[in-house]
């Protein structure tokens, strides 16, 4: 039996299912159907524990353990290398992370599937980093992730990334409209309207539709009347999350001071009041006893959005 080879002590985002193999010098690997040899790259590379035993991985073992390593921690450690390698000698795992992109995106899918769609968009950026279309999917998708109501948790970390996406884009297309209205509405939400305007006004010039050039005015015109908030957006979308947080921890008195705190600020409710809102304000109101206050937010969050089934269960228990 020959000695194990040694596995390589860096940081591993999962140990319980992964360890790291350094491939011995000039270790190959043989792929497609005339077997041609690829050259493994110096580095530790990520195996499954049930494929390392007495002897060096197969080349099989080698492949799924860098794709599904890399699935989970795109940011990782040598992900670049990772990617490189899969397209050098496993192109197969390439196709299907393709294909789940493209079926992720054509359906509504919940947090879960958005978060696994965006890291496989991270892998093919890593192949292609100067193809604007993965870039403004990668931004799109993270600001759509921070609007997204059970994600306000998260809201800032989200906005940061669909931040740094959407300014590699204008890298790669200087004054593309799309992305400047993208990072126009994150300079409103940090509360950076001088940002926002300038960008606006960029779009308002590059943009030749009617309707759009009107909506667009229309929001420019808002930021200009709305001046300097005295603190940005996305610290009261910060406190939803925090409330949400403090509901699931079931401490309700504090979790609807914070949500009846919002409800009196005009700018807040006029840019984010949603049903999702008020229906979390209407539970709250229900576990601290105030039925007409929760009768009265659930009937407005119905309002909204008839087919809301938490709003509908909440309103019919009181």
């Amino acid at each position: 039996m020959s000695e194990p080879l040694p596995v390589i002590n860096i940081v591993n985002l999962d140990r319980q299912h992964f360890v790291f193999w350094q491939p011995p010098e000039g270790h190959v690997i043989h792929v497609g159907p005339e077997q041609e040899p690829v050259a493994l790259p110096p580095i530790p590379l990520p195996v499954k524990r049930g494929a390392m035993a007495d002897a060096a991985p197969s080349d099989n073992a080698v492949g799924e353990g860098v794709y599904d390593y890399l699935r989970q921690f795109p940011d990782c450690r040598y992900n670049f290398e990772y990617a490189a390698l899969l397209r050098e000698g496993y192109p197969h795992f390439l196709a299907d992370l393709a294909a789940h992109v493209v079926m992720l995106d054509s359906k509504d899918v919940e947090p879960a599937y958005v978060f696994r769609k965006l890291a496989y968009l991270k892998i093919l950026h890593l192949l292609e980093p100067g193809n604007p279309g993965l870039v403004w999917q990668l931004a799109q998708g993270f600001y759509n992730l921070a609007m997204t109501f059970t994600e306000l948790p998260q809201v800032r970390r989200h906005l940061l990334d669909a931040m740094r996406y959407g300014q590699d884009l204008l890298k790669l297309k200087e004054g593309d409209a799309a992305a400047l209205n993208l990072l126009a509405e994150i300079d409103i939400l940090i509360g950076d309207y001088p940002a926002a305007v300038a960008r606006l006004r960029k779009v308002v010039a590059a943009i030749t539709d009617p309707q759009l050039m009107k909506r667009i005015e229309e929001r420019l015109q808002s930021c200009i009347a709305t001046g300097f908030p005295d603190h940005p957006l996305v610290d009261d979308l910060e406190q939803v999350g925090e409330a949400m947080q403090r509901y699931a921890e079931q401490e309700y008195p504090q979790a609807t001071e914070l949500l009846e705190r919002l409800e009196t600020d005009e700018y807040f409710m006029s840019e984010f009041k949603s049903a999702d809102f008020l229906c979390l304000l209407g539970m709250c109101r229900i576990k601290t006893g105030d039925l007409g206050g929760a009768f009265d937010a659930l009937s407005q969050s119905l309002a909204l959005a008839p087919d809301h089934e938490q709003a509908r269960e909440a309103l019919q228990s009181i």
